[in-house]
């Protein structure tokens, strides 16, 4: 089938009458293929990663893969995923004993001083953390997108 070439990157194929099936018909249809105009190269492709299994934690966990954790190579862009954690989101918060801890993000507000500090609720029996600004980078990481709570997930089951 004959191709209209834009980039690299996207193709799209010609429509051509001759390979539309009339179902009206009692002949056997078959499509043909001109395997001379076909010029993909397969060899571009590359395998994809299995998706991630859907890991679950409850809160005052410990981390058990860096891959349940958003790593960022700049700077930038991991206070950007801190500073963008909002109500109820779910975090790592690193503790005292330098333990990352799956926790949930219950307040943002402002302390004396004028910072935002956000709190976290770090155990089930309602344990707290309070982060002032200067300790989220090294304190805070986001959750990994297939990193849910095992609340929600009992909430599932008993649906």
């Amino acid at each position: 089938m004959p191709r209209v070439k834009f980039s690299p990157e996207c193709e799209l194929r010609v429509f051509r009458s001759s390979d539309v099936i009339s179902l009206d018909s009692d002949s056997d249809h078959t499509i043909g293929t001109d395997a001379e105009d076909d010029d993909s190269d397969d060899s571009s492709i590359e395998p994809q990663a299995p998706p991630m299994t859907i890991q679950h934690y409850r809160l005052g966990d410990t981390l058990r893969s860096t891959k349940d954790m958003e790593k960022f190579t700049a700077f930038g862009d991991t206070i950007q995923s801190i500073y963008a954690l909002q109500l109820s989101e779910f975090a790592w918060v690193k503790r005292n004993s330098g333990d990352w801890t799956f926790c949930q993000l219950i307040e943002r507000a402002e302390n004396d001083r004028g910072e935002e500090v956000m709190t976290f609720s770090v155990s089930e029996m309602g344990h707290r953390k309070s982060l002032r600004p200067y300790r989220w980078i090294n304190m805070v990481r986001k959750c990994s997108p297939h990193v849910r709570s095992e609340y929600f997930r009992s909430v599932m089951i008993s649906l």
